[in-house]
């Protein structure tokens, strides 16, 4: 019997209807073309970008306009590949990486893939994500991990890549000071990454002070809630008013990169990595230039998953710091409204198929 075979007709999936509104429906299964994979989804994370579509239909300019599958944080088992597709993959568990390009502008043949025009991205409309049970992805940005590592640590990978990115366009030197503002799992996880990569001293700001203590898990060396200490007075007192090295935006909010200018230092650098969800944020092109400042917005990741797993599969990196829910497919309504509202402490909600 072919794996083609065994691969069902139909399958469960989570469609949004509307803000709020997520359903159990069945669809058909995916039938992989010659060069893509067909995985079978084993774990989805909850990403704060999902949470705009779930709670708004929009990030900015970009809305659901149809019924829509959501999620991008997937690992699962290779079940079958097209007749173009690395035969070895079958079996193997991945974490996928889920922004395909097209590999033929000049972008991607400029390595800044991440930036395509014609980038395939699941979840993002109008295209369907991955709450469900197989998905059909490009078999190159399917990445093998161990055999030990548990579907929703592998799953992970793809917020641990943004965290990898975020990090490495701040150009760190060892020794310097940071400040990440909003201390949610991107948040956290870029704290790792920043230690790893020789930030000598760590400030953290969220607005929840649960947050805030898990930045002190993560290496963030001077954690506060941002709504009862004030984020510019605080950091530029500790710092004798020299603002930090760094200023990493890493919140679901519009007035976090205004904050990020004003407590880098004169020459320093932002590294805005949030998505607020809004078409246009505030920025202090005074303070900003002034300072001249560096600025630079991070694009998800490029090229990063193999550092990533490998940062996860060493120890390096702690994601079971973050998983603190799991849900099944049948509950995803419940992981969507939980993390919405971030009640019971939660981290990172994965949904486990």
């Amino acid at each position: 019997m072919t794996k083609a075979a065994l691969r069902p007709p139909r399958m469960k999936a989570v469609k949004w209807f509307g803000p709020r509104d997520m359903r159990m429906v069945e669809v058909e299964t995916a039938v992989p073309k010659p060069h893509e994979a067909l995985v079978r989804v084993e774990s989805v994370g909850v990403c704060g970008s999902d949470l705009h579509y779930y709670e708004e239909g929009r990030i900015g300019d970009t809305a659901i306009t149809e019924p829509l599958i959501l999620g991008h944080e997937c690992a699962g088992v290779v079940e079958e590949v097209g007749a173009e597709a690395d035969r070895s993959l079958v079996g193997r568990r991945v974490a996928v990486e889920p922004s395909i390009p097209c590999l033929k502008c000049e972008w991607c043949r400029m390595g800044h893939y991440n930036v395509c025009r014609d980038l395939f991205f699941p979840g993002l409309p109008p295209h369907d994500g991955v709450l469900r049970e197989y998905v059909a992805v490009h078999a190159e940005f399917c990445f093998p991990v161990p055999e030990s590592m548990r579907p929703a640590v592998a799953a992970t990978i793809e917020p641990v890549a943004v965290a990898v990115h975020t990090v490495e366009l701040a150009h760190i030197k060892p020794g310097e000071t940071a400040a990440i503002l909003g201390l949610g799992p991107i948040g956290l996880l870029t704290a790792q990454v920043a230690k790893l990569s020789g930030i000598g001293y760590l400030f953290g700001t969220d607005l929840l002070d649960y947050r805030a203590e898990a930045g002190k898990k993560c290496g963030v060396d001077y954690s506060f809630n941002a709504h009862t200490q004030d984020t510019v007075e605080t950091i530029l007192r500790e710092t004798n008013g020299r603002g930090v090295d760094v200023a990493f935006d890493t919140a679901r909010s519009s007035e976090t990169p205004a904050l990020a200018c004003k407590v880098a230092r004169p020459a320093g650098r932002c590294v805005f990595t949030g998505i607020s969800g809004a078409d246009n944020d505030p920025i202090p092109v005074n303070v900003a230039r002034r300072k001249e400042l560096t600025v630079q917005w991070c694009r998800r990741f490029r090229h990063d998953f193999p550092r990533a797993i490998a940062l996860v599969a060493s120890g390096k990196i702690d994601v079971d710091l973050l998983l603190t829910h799991s849900f099944s497919l049948e509950q995803t309504q419940d992981a969507f409204e939980l993390v919405s509202r971030a009640q019971d402490n939660v981290l990172k909600a994965a949904i486990e198929l």
